[in-house]
């Protein structure tokens, strides 16, 4: 089984121009006609800074740099420099916070300060279930432990069974939840060393002897195999909408009680869900399972700790879910982001692979890296109804434009005609009962130095590009970028403007 991901559309307002190079571009011309006539008439430098003006504008409406329009660019290098200028690129937390800071919540950096707990028990009465509740948004967000089965040594017809059954969880979650208030969804997966290994887990904990020879050398052997393993840990998050449950919130009495139990009903099915599917789950994270997750992202050196916690008497595992935050975080330069025992940076795969591809086309991914890394893909189910609306809206631009092309006797490229089809394809899944998903994939790279971080996110660009992918970093958005690609927190997609948001 085969797939082909449409290009990203290249269609802007106009002509494939958005609003802002269109304006930028007339500006431009008024300009350089303004400077022309100037010159004319014998105002030189007059003339001179008004054409200096026409071709920065054409620049700025024209050029594109690192994958994006110099317009898109200007937002993002005004956000950084007004951050900065107000000291914003740096984050102190723990003992380093105002007075109180983790003594009663959650601490988190950047859009991640207004998550608070939500007290969350499920149906048995003893097993307590973290829930993320952000007070400006209002949202609700959950984290499910997944464990993957061997998808490469499995037949031909067990590997299309299983993508055909994830395929119906896509459709319940953007059809059935996405009703009872889901609004987005995020599969994330990190590789991290597996520090806490069964072979030293077992010695730690079985040993009596620890000055015998026999001891000393499996000590030696198992701590020259920790730094070469790995293992992969599995999450889905869910994000629900507090608005959209307002019904059944008020009808359970209303409250942060309520809104926990109306959670916790819609994540029982979403569990069931997922496991119907073939995926083994291993239950909803508890607050301090969730906040280990978060506090292992910030220091990772904390890792081999953390995994020891629970094996010993008076040790409970994870970590208090308001010490989840880091101690401390701050940008370097435009593309890095220091945390705590770590520096990470963030890739955007801008463009997924244009030709047929396997369903395990990111393989390497997990398979040829050694570093630490996180890959996550949230996804936002569009109602049908706007979905529709969105592809036929499409489809009449696209004709319009293909018109005017005509009457200008202007080439349409293939690129262009590949994304015609792309959308006409889109309609028929559509027509067919498939639901319509918004999505971003994310790739956060990990590494304990600078000069580490650049080598591993050139493997990582370098194996990217040869499954067909085109990576973006996402300078100037580290942070923000890091809480969604790095964190099981559903976030990383954009606001619905337009006819998303009707």
């Amino acid at each position: 089984m085969q797939f082909s991901f449409p290009p990203r559309s290249s269609r802007g307002a106009v002509m494939g121009f958005t609003w802002s190079q269109i304006v930028m571009v007339a500006s431009g011309v008024l300009c350089g006609v303004t400077g022309v006539n100037l010159l004319v008439s014998g105002h030189r430098w007059a003339a001179v800074g008004l054409l200096l003006v026409a071709a920065v504008l054409w620049i700025l409406g024209l050029v594109r740099l690192r994958g994006r329009r110099v317009t898109e660019w200007l937002p993002v290098i005004g956000g950084t420099l007004v951050q900065r200028a107000g000291r914003q690129d740096r984050y102190r937390g723990m003992v380093f916070a105002a007075a109180g800071g983790v003594a009663e919540h959650l601490d988190l950096p950047g859009p991640g300060a207004g998550y608070r707990w939500l007290p969350a028990i499920a149906g048995d009465g003893t097993t307590h279930v973290g829930l993320l509740a952000h007070a400006r948004e209002r949202t609700v967000t959950a984290a499910l432990l997944c464990h993957g089965a061997n998808y490469l040594l499995a037949d031909t017809a067990v590997q299309e069974q299983r993508l055909v059954d994830w395929a119906g969880v896509l459709n319940i979650l953007g059809t059935e939840y996405a009703d009872l208030g889901l609004v987005r969804w995020a599969l994330t997966t990190r590789a991290v060393p597996d520090t806490g290994n069964r072979a030293q887990r077992y010695l730690a904990d079985r040993a009596i002897d620890t000055t015998s020879p026999a001891y000393q050398s499996l000590a030696e052997l198992t701590a020259a195999a920790g730094p070469s393993a790995q293992r992969h840990e599995t999450f889905v998050a869910v994000v629900f909408d507090v608005a959209r449950m307002s019904g059944e919130i008020a009808d359970a009495g209303g409250g942060d009680a309520a809104v926990a139990a109306v959670v916790l009903d819609k994540l029982a099915g979403i569990e069931a869900t997922v496991s119907e599917a073939g995926v083994s789950t291993g239950g909803w994270l508890s607050p301090r399972a969730y906040a280990a997750v978060l506090r292992s992202q910030f220091d990772p050196a904390d890792q081999a700790e953390l995994d020891l916690r629970g094996t010993n008497a008076g040790v409970p595992a994870g970590v208090a879910p308001r010490l989840a935050g880091p101690a401390a975080a701050e940008t370097v330069g435009w593309s890095a982001l220091r945390h705590d025992s770590g520096f990470s940076r963030t890739l955007w795969v801008a463009e997924m692979p244009r030709t047929l591809v396997g369903a395990t086309w990111l393989t390497g991914l997990y398979t040829r890296v050694t570093g630490r890394r996180t890959v996550t893909l949230v996804a936002q189910p569009i109602p049908a109804a706007l979905a529709n609306l969105a592809a036929r809206r499409e489809q009449v631009a696209r004709a319009g434009d293909e018109l005017t092309k005509r009457k200008l006797r202007l080439v349409r490229t293939a690129r262009e005609q590949e994304e015609a089809r792309s959308v006409a394809q889109i309609d028929r899944e559509q027509a067919a009962g498939h639901t319509r998903y918004r999505y971003a994939l994310l790739v956060t790279v990990t590494a304990a130095t600078m000069d580490a971080l650049e080598q591993d996110s050139r493997t990582v660009k370098r194996i990217l590009a040869r499954a067909g992918c085109e990576a973006v970093t996402l300078y100037g958005e580290q942070d923000q970028a890091f809480l969604a690609g790095a964190l099981p927190l559903g976030r990383g997609l954009a606001p619905v403007r337009g006819w998303w948001a009707a």
